[in-house]
């Protein structure tokens, strides 16, 4: 295809749905303000296994119905469809459109990235199924009993997208993407790509995770593979000397709206930042491991960035010992000295680790840094050496910004986003 027929794409709304804050306003608030909303684990948790990690970020409080949602859809809901039609509502609002506006739904499309299905509504069914005679041991853990015989349209990993269309009579393109932690970069990667060669002028996009369940089965699977962090408060500490592993998060949403340049100064949209690259790679080298050399995120990232100087880089950054390690390296190999590199801030460090969704929430910080040319703080000490993670907000025009995932079964992604 000629470029001449190549569309812009920009960003005109943002919708996040996080434990330190529903809507940009309050979101974007609280980051700056290097609020941490994290919490022991029960002692439930630890009946049947003795976690290495001790602290953990809940999942956010939201009721469809405070956002003008029907109360009839909220037991036909879980979480991951709670948070994606939250998240579009903020977002839509966010972007100046109204349900009226139809015309903009025409050309439109709904691709949402997802690490898991719904497992509390899969874990619930089982129980119910299997135990339900054991009613005293299901509300020690606050079970029910009542098999839900909505399950099956509940863990479908599609449904967190296809309420997003039903909701908006969005007749265009529906799925959802997964690739474990960069599923929320891939979707909106893949948006982007859509809208840039005329698939679509108009997307509604993003991710959501929902990791919460009453036993702590799923917090055990990431603590016994050695990925959570140790430390004796709870924060990570990405790229810091004493990290220790990521600090899990029970989930959480980041929506946003992309449109068609044209489209959008058409209405008079207010623009975020326009995206101008997305890569995507694989590691081919393990499940849980991300490949020591570096080798294929590096050649991603410059194939993005073309030489092109980066203002700032929102890092994938979990905290983990090796998969820090390797970053840094690749920053470093790719900018060379600290005094040469962007400014490199982990926004994990102060949510955790969503899965699914912390790629589509480092893009909404991405864009509102850009806007607001203001970078937020690391939440870290001794950092690696000859790495440009400061511990305060950072006031800097950004012309250019970067953000990056790299999820389990070495899946890598990053966009790159301009100021317009």
């Amino acid at each position: 295809m000629n470029a001449e027929v190549l569309k812009r794409v920009v960003i005109t709304g943002l919708g996040p749905v996080t434990s330190i804050g529903t809507g940009k306003q309050e979101f974007w608030k609280n980051l700056l303000d290097s609020r941490i909303t994290l919490s022991r684990i029960p002692e439930r948790f630890k009946k049947n296994y003795k976690f290495h990690s001790e602290f953990y970020v809940p999942f956010p409080e939201i009721d469809i119905a405070d956002y003008g949602f029907p109360k009839k859809h909220k037991a036909l809901m879980e979480e991951t469809s709670k948070l994606s039609v939250v998240g579009a509502k903020l977002a839509l609002e966010d972007a100046g459109i109204a349900l009226t506006d139809e015309g903009i739904f025409k050309n439109a499309m709904v691709l949402l990235g997802i690490g898991f299905c719904s497992i509390k509504a899969g874990f619930q069914a089982f129980v119910s199924h299997s135990l339900g005679a054991n009613s005293e041991m299901l509300s020690e853990y606050g079970l029910s009993t009542r098999y839900n015989r909505m399950v099956i349209p509940s863990i479908m990993p599609n449904s967190a997208a296809s309420w997003i269309s039903i909701l908006y009579g969005i007749q265009g393109p529906n799925y959802t993407i997964n690739t474990s932690c960069a599923s929320g970069t891939y979707a909106i990667g893949e948006a982007y790509r859509n809208i840039k060669i005329g698939l679509a002028n108009f997307a509604i996009t993003g991710g959501v995770e929902c990791l919460q369940d009453s036993s702590g089965t799923i917090m055990r699977g990431f603590d016994s593979l050695g990925t959570l962090t140790k430390s004796e408060d709870g924060l990570p500490r990405p790229f810091s000397n004493k990290r220790s592993g990521f600090l899990f998060s029970e989930g959480g949403g980041g929506i946003l709206i992309l449109e068609e340049l044209e489209s959008a100064l058409k209405r008079g949209a207010d623009i975020y930042a326009e995206i101008i690259g997305y890569e995507s790679c694989s590691d081919a080298y393990s499940l849980v491991q991300i490949d020591k050399s570096g080798s294929q995120i590096k050649a991603m990232l410059s194939k993005l960035i073309k030489g092109r100087k980066i203002d700032y880089f929102n890092a994938h950054g979990t905290g983990t010992k090796l998969n820090d390690d390797v970053e840094a390296r690749v920053i470093q190999s790719l900018f060379g000295e600290e005094s040469n590199q962007p400014v490199i801030n982990s926004t994990k460090g102060m949510l955790g680790h969503s899965i699914g969704a912390s790629g589509a929430i480092e893009a909404i910080v991405s864009a509102l840094s850009v806007k607001n040319a203001v970078i937020h703080a690391n939440l870290t000490e001794d950092p690696i050496e000859n790495l440009n993670v400061p511990s305060k907000n950072v006031n800097k025009q950004i012309h250019m910004a970067l953000s990056s995932s790299y999820g389990f079964g070495g899946h890598n992604a990053a966009i790159l986003l301009k100021k317009i």
